[in-house]
């Protein structure tokens, strides 16, 4: 079944989105190896927060250069992403060591010594933790930011006479509903993910105790540090991408 459900997709995409739909797949095929050797090299004893920062930067590369091909679309979302990233880490270190929400939480009882895991694997909890905001910022915030890039670059296209602010307020209003549409997404995949274990909460535990859940309030920051790089990015992504793409096209 899994094998036909693939096949499936892979079809889908092919017919749907032709030559795009073959680099999407390749890229997402190349995006999972880079995280594969991430783990990996954690594995190994390299920092968590160094690899997962270098495969975060790899995995925009492939994502915007490759994917989306080296033009001024992809150039300007690069530098967004870029910039939200390093706005956004004071931020997640913050989170992170102050919520004490690192490790493997007191209601996964599955994982034990007696069903053959190991609670101590030698690497840094909270860096793991840290590691996992910025997996999460990543895919929210490249998301966005092509989506703005690639409106911006077709307003400028279609309106060759449009001046700097004419451009900059309409990518604004196209960015605002980008940015709705995407915080909704990240609403939508919480749930969706967790919905069985909110249920197996509600019957074993109070209300209370659900909020105040280490999983709970982990995955809570993780969605939170993920939807405030997603509202970054718009006005970084806007101005960036309207100065450049219209001096571009200018030009």
């Amino acid at each position: 079944m899994l094998i036909a459900l693939t096949a499936v997709l892979f079809i889908s995409i092919f017919i749907i989105c032709g030559d795009k739909g073959t680099k999407s797949i390749i890229s997402t095929v190349m995006n999972a190896i880079l995280l594969l050797a991430a783990i990996f090299l954690i594995y190994k004893g390299m920092s968590p927060v160094l690899v997962t920062v270098a495969m975060c930067v790899m995995i925009t590369v492939v994502t915007l250069f490759y994917q989306n091909e080296v033009n001024i679309k992809s150039k300007v979302a690069f530098f967004s992403v870029l910039a939200v990233i390093v706005i956004m880490v004071p931020l997640i270190y913050y989170m992170a060591i102050h919520a004490n929400a690192a490790g493997i939480p007191s209601e996964n009882y599955e994982v034990t010594d007696s069903n053959g895991y190991t609670r101590n694997i030698d690497v840094s909890m909270l860096s793991l933790q840290i590691s996992v905001m910025f997996i999460a910022l990543i895919g929210t915030v490249i998301d966005t930011a092509v989506a703005i890039t690639s409106s911006i670059y077709e307003i400028r296209a279609n309106s060759p006479e449009i001046s700097l602010a004419d451009l900059t307020a309409s990518s604004f209003k196209v960015s605002k509903a980008v940015m709705a549409t995407s915080i909704h997404t990240i609403f939508y995949i919480y749930i969706a993910e967790y919905m069985t274990l909110l249920i197996q909460y509600m019957t074993d535990y109070s209300l209370a105790y659900v909020i105040n859940s280490e999983s709970f309030a982990r995955e809570l920051i993780s969605v939170s540090i993920s939807g405030i790089g997603c509202c970054l990015v718009v006005p970084v992504a806007t101005i960036a991408g309207a100065a450049f793409i219209n001096k571009e096209q200018k030009a």
